[in-house]
Formats: C-alpha cells, sequence, structure tokens
C-alpha cells in the first residue's frame, strides 16, 4: 500500500480539501482524526472530535487506543486498498500513526500550502479559532450516529473532473472540547424532557418509574408505560423507543444507549390530559 501524508497546521482545511486531493490522486481511504474512511463511508475508528478535552482529542487522534489500532488496521485488510492517505498536523503526527497502523513507511508528503492559498488556510483558521467549527470529509448521513445533538450542517460542493461534475459532500460539527465553558444537564432535566415526551404521545395512558442512568454521556433510560387497549404493543414501543431517542439526543447531544421500556397495563378510558 502506498501512503501519502498531507500535513498542515490544526484549522489550515485539510479535512475540506482531503476529498478532492484523495480524488485527484486516486486514493480511495483516507485516515483522518481517528476515522478510517474509505469512498465516502467511516469504515472503523473513533472520532477524535467527540472527545471532551483537546488532550483527549490528540490521544485519539495518535491512535493510543489499542483497540481503535485492532479495528482499524482490520477494516485495511478487508478493503485491501492500494493507497492510503494520512491527515495531520506535523510530520511527526503522521509517522507515528504509520507506525502505530504499520503502514510500512510514508512514501509521500503533501502539503496542505501546495492545494490552498494563504488567505484561504487564514480564513479557514479564523473559523476553527472563533467558531470552533471542524470538517469531516464525510456525508452527513454517516456522521449523524457518531455526533448525536453535535452535527451543524453539511456542505455540498462541486467540481468538474473531465468532463464529468463530481459532487462531494462534508459535514461541519462542532465538538465539546471546542465550546466556551462547560454545559452541565442535570439528571432532574433529563427526566422533565422525558416526561414531556411522553405526555404527548398519544398511545401512553400514563407512566411511572421513570429512571435514567447518565454512563460518562451514554444514556439508559428505564420507564414502565401503560398503553391504550388496542395497539399493536410491539410496534408501538419499537416507535416510542426510536421518537424518544432521536428528541433526547437532539436536545441534548448525549447519546442515548439504551431505551427499555416495561409495559405494566393497559388502559381502556380515554388518555389523561395535562391541563
Amino acid at each position: 500500500m502506498k501512503v501519502y501524508a498531507l500535513v498542515g497546521a490544526s484549522g489550515s482545511g485539510k479535512s475540506h480539501r482531503a476529498g478532492l486531493i484523495a480524488n485527484e490522486l486516486r486514493i480511495p481511504v483516507i485516515l483522518d482524526d481517528g476515522l478510517l474512511i474509505y469512498d465516502g463511508k467511516i469504515l472503523a475508528g473513533k472520532s477524535a472530535k467527540r472527545e471532551d478535552s483537546k488532550m483527549a482529542a490528540i490521544r485519539r487522534a495518535l491512535f493510543y487506543d489499542d483497540e481503535q489500532v485492532k479495528d482499524v488496521k482490520k477494516a485495511l485488510e478487508d478493503i485491501d486498498a492500494d493507497k492510503i492517505l494520512l491527515l495531520g498536523t506535523s510530520i511527526g503526527m503522521v509517522e507515528r500513526i504509520n507506525e502505530k497502523l504499520e503502514l510500512n513507511g510514508i512514501d509521500e508528503y503533501l502539503d496542505i500550502k501546495d492545494f490552498a492559498s494563504e488567505e484561504e488556510i487564514k480564513k479557514a483558521m479564523s473559523v476553527r479559532k472563533n467558531e470552533g467549527k471542524h470538517v469531516i470529509p464525510v456525508p452527513t448521513i454517516e456522521v449523524q450516529p457518531e455526533f448525536p445533538g453535535y452535527l451543524l450542517h453539511s456542505l455540498e460542493f462541486f467540481f468538474k473532473k473531465g468532463n464529468k461534475t463530481i459532487k462531494q459532500e462534508k459535514s461541519i460539527v462542532r465538538p465539546k472540547f471546542s465550546f466556551y465553558g462547560n454545559l452541565i444537564i442535570f439528571n432532574k432535566v433529563l427526566v422533565e424532557i422525558v416526561e414531556y415526551f411522553l405526555k404527548r404521545e398519544e398511545s401512553i395512558s400514563d407512566f411511572k418509574k421513570l429512571k435514567i442512568d447518565d454512563n460518562d454521556n451514554d444514556l439508559t433510560i428505564n420507564i414502565c408505560l401503560e398503553l391504550q387497549y388496542g395497539v399493536l404493543l410491539s410496534e408501538v414501543v419499537k416507535n416510542i423507543q426510536h421518537q424518544l431517542k432521536k428528541e433526547v439526543e437532539k436536545l441534548t447531544g448525549l447519546t442515548v444507549k439504551k431505551i427499555n421500556i416495561e409495559v405494566y397495563s393497559l388502559s381502556v378510558e380515554e388518555r389523561y390530559k395535562d391541563d
């Protein structure tokens, strides 16, 4: 496998241009901030941009996690690509990544300054510094599972290649470590969000024993429900789980890992109303 390394300062636009460079050089695989990207899809790894601090993000990007190394190496073996593009803020960084993944050396170094003007780099670094925005070179649908609640928007652009017009999509996120100050969400607030959702659902007559466990920002929600008589239980419960997960993640930015629902009763009476 031929190994390319794109080097540039943090926020200089490497991720923004990675897709174009890879396309131009016919490189099918990109390794960016801990993620292995192949044909516009995330195959393995965990994004450094999901970490809580800059130090944790750096460790993630440098593959200090042995499990992450194992997953990425296995994915590389499976796809058996002939080229890969590593992104890093320095030669030392990409060489460390190369060493951790046992890629047998870097064949060609690329400098972001050869692909972006000084003005473009300054603008990109200003956006990073003042707005905390980061680019991930994959479509939005690929990034959403990694960043529930933190996704800002997608960015589409078109470029010419011969007689063809090619579209590429990138995702813009604002990681937790780029926020100014800290955001703390108390369990009471999470409970109130869930209660508000449950009271709006027509199929739910009542609920009790609502409990939320938070394990490193991964939530497990346990609820006992009374449902309206006559509903298809499996279908209604699955829909409640799906919609509640979506609502909580959208409002809080936390990840809902599990929603355990116990149906303790069926009601033939009119659903309660919250006056």
